[in-house]
């Protein structure tokens, strides 16, 4: 990441619904995103889980529309080959390939599997609190 661009972020699933519907420390995340701090990378995979927790949990139609409709148009869209296959979990090596293929700068999560890598490449893998010290 050079001076001049703004980091390039994954942001977890988790992270991002509890951003968007709870507030907290993850939701200081989103505020920063909205006020373009940083661009985000976002994967199908992550915008099929986000929908999935949105209609499981039944938010509201209008609500999910909205916070879908956020993460499908402003941030980067990247369909990223299956390669990473390092954690046991393979949503997880999802979330790995997105960052490779978008050459993220950053990983924010909860996750205590891709928490324990702390690094992937040339991504930090960081809790949102971490994150938030950072940006």
């Amino acid at each position: 990441m050079s001076l001049s661009t703004k980091p390039r972020v994954v942001i977890d699933t988790n992270v991002l619904i509890s951003g968007t519907l709870w507030g907290g420390k993850p939701g200081l995340i989103i505020k920063h995103y909205r006020r373009g701090k940083f661009t985000v990378l976002i994967s199908p995979f992550i915008l099929a889980e986000l929908a999935n927790f949105l209609e499981e949990y039944h938010i509201e139609e209008e609500q999910r529309r909205i916070i879908l409709n956020e993460f499908e148009s402003t941030p980067i869209k990247i369909i990223p080959p299956k390669k990473v296959t390092i954690c046991r979990d393979t949503k997880d090596n999802q979330i790995l390939d997105l960052c490779l293929a978008g050459k993220a700068d950053f990983l924010i999560t909860g996750d205590k599997d891709l928490l324990a890598l702390k690094k992937f490449r040339d991504t930090k893998i960081l809790r949102p609190k971490e994150f938030l010290q950072v940006v």
